[in-house]
């Protein structure tokens, strides 16, 4: 009888162990697991709307910087103006080159222009900042350009941080004089 006894406490505790348990998991860890999955949800939005406001950043900064070259180029050329010096012709195609190998212009001076034969050469003296990688894709995008250019000298120092470079170059276009026809 003692065993029956023992064998019933035994299976209501372990009835009451089983609904305590039950009670516990849809009253406490249920709820709380719901609560951790909203608070998930609720983190990648927070993290996706920082890596926006991050890329964000970077773009407002890279805009301000490129405000502030366009200001000090605007700036050098007003003095030019006021100082009556000729205006400095940059072929477009050129500039385009600049602005698709991302090297930063610090300056460009003209060379006079002089004719050799039937050619007509015209240098700019040209100072860059800018990384190896950045400066091989600026040369490799002037040889590939529809204009005939070529780089007549080119030095390479270091720049302001370990992965730029300070580079002089000269750079010729050479174009076709024009001839007027002969009159008979």
């Amino acid at each position: 009888m003692n065993l029956r006894l023992l064998d019933k406490k035994i299976g209501v505790l372990i009835l009451v162990g089983v609904a305590t348990l039950s009670l516990l998991y849809f009253l406490v860890i249920k709820p709380q697991q719901a609560e951790l999955r909203r608070i998930k949800v609720e983190l990648q939005e927070k993290e996706a709307l920082y890596a926006k406001l991050g890329a964000l950043s970077r773009l407002i900064d890279e805009l301000r910087e490129k405000k502030v070259d366009i200001g000090e180029t605007m700036e050098r050329f007003l003095k030019a103006r006021e100082k009556g010096e000729m205006g400095l012709v940059v072929p477009e195609s050129l500039m385009e080159i600049f602005r698709e190998s991302k090297v930063k212009v610090i300056s460009i001076s003209p060379v006079p222009e002089r004719a050799e034969g039937d050619l007509l050469i015209s240098s700019w003296n040209i100072s860059i900042v800018a990384s190896y990688n950045q400066v091989g894709h600026f040369i490799s995008s002037l040889e590939r350009s529809d204009d005939f250019s070529r780089v007549d000298r080119l030095t390479i120092s270091p720049g302001g941080s370990p992965s730029e470079y300070r580079v002089q170059l000269v750079i010729s276009r050479i174009s076709l004089l024009k001839k007027e026809p002969e009159k008979k």
